[in-house]
């Protein structure tokens, strides 16, 4: 991918946190078992401590950590901020707002694919539950997941959502506060910006965050012209409906690449090493 805003980071964690969760729908990846190195990491030790406690509430509760999403040896290092895979990245898939919709079934197209996920053991105890059981056994397993991350973290946490909120959160304040203010990353906005109005395109703002969002944010507010879908998320477009505008987004995100070049190569690693520190500091349940 990309090298990913702090909206993006936020949101992807957000869905995550459903999607990975109990109550999560189809998802027929197999699970792996734990290594020995896996079951000392925070997120299984909370898992652990939640299964005991959902045990002394009566209810029957499987240790599960959901394991990462492959990644392309190309995504690894358009993540790393190489540039030429950058490139190859982009000439693919533009900003990811079209191209979920041209590559439904492709994870690195921006697309939320079910399917990529693993399946959590613990959706079978749910489905087999009625509406009072249901509720409270969501109510256990929320109590008995704070007492995990209190444990383990040391942060209070109502439910697995409230996580993702407080690491979206936390992510969104280090990036205002160790991006948006870089000196470096504020002089290299500059030229970037003035690259990217020479070529026709707006940009309100030269913040560096602003001007990592810019392009991804018109092309979202041009899908959000069709509409909602369904569940009031995106719109359901065809390939066919989303190509067009694809194209044009391949376009955009290759000229902001290039007016961006120097930008990137110095956004991106620190960027980087910033979710990584996020990450760290929630013990890797997301």
């Amino acid at each position: 991918m990309f090298a990913r805003s702090a909206v993006a980071v936020s949101t992807t964690a957000l869905a995550l946190a459903v999607l990975t969760g109990c109550g999560s729908e189809s998802a027929p990846a197999p699970v792996a078992a734990p290594t020995q190195d896996d079951v000392t990491q925070p997120a299984w030790r909370i898992e652990r401590i939640k299964a005991d406690c959902m045990k002394q509430k009566g209810f029957t509760y499987v240790p599960f950590v959901a394991p990462p999403q492959k990644q392309s040896e190309l995504e690894r290092k358009a993540v790393e901020g190489d540039y030429k895979a950058m490139k190859e990245f982009r000439t693919k898939y533009g900003f990811q707002i079209f191209a979920a919709h041209v590559y439904p079934d492709d994870p690195a197209s921006g697309a939320l694919v079910p399917e990529a996920f693993a399946t959590n053991p613990n959706d079978r105890i749910l489905g087999s539950l009625n509406k009072t059981q249901f509720t409270a056994y969501q109510d256990a397993e929320n109590s008995c997941f704070d007492k995990g991350t209190q444990e383990v973290l040391h942060k209070k946490a109502s439910s697995r959502y409230d996580l993702a909120t407080q690491l979206s959160e936390m992510t969104d304040q280090l990036t205002s506060r160790e991006i948006a203010g870089d000196p470096k990353l504020v002089e290299l906005a500059a030229p970037f910006g003035d690259c990217l109005k020479a070529k026709g395109y707006p940009v309100p703002f030269l913040t560096p965050t602003a001007l990592v969002i810019r392009g991804q944010e018109a092309f979202r507010a041009e899908e959000h012209k069709f509409g909602r879908g369904e569940n009031g998320s995106r719109p359901d477009l065809t390939p066919d409906q989303a190509r067009p505008y694809l194209a044009r987004e391949i376009k955009a995100a290759l000229d902001d690449l290039e007016c961006g070049k120097d930008f990137y190569a110095a956004y991106t690693p620190k960027k980087r090493e910033l979710d990584l520190q996020v990450r760290r500091e929630f013990g890797g349940v997301f």
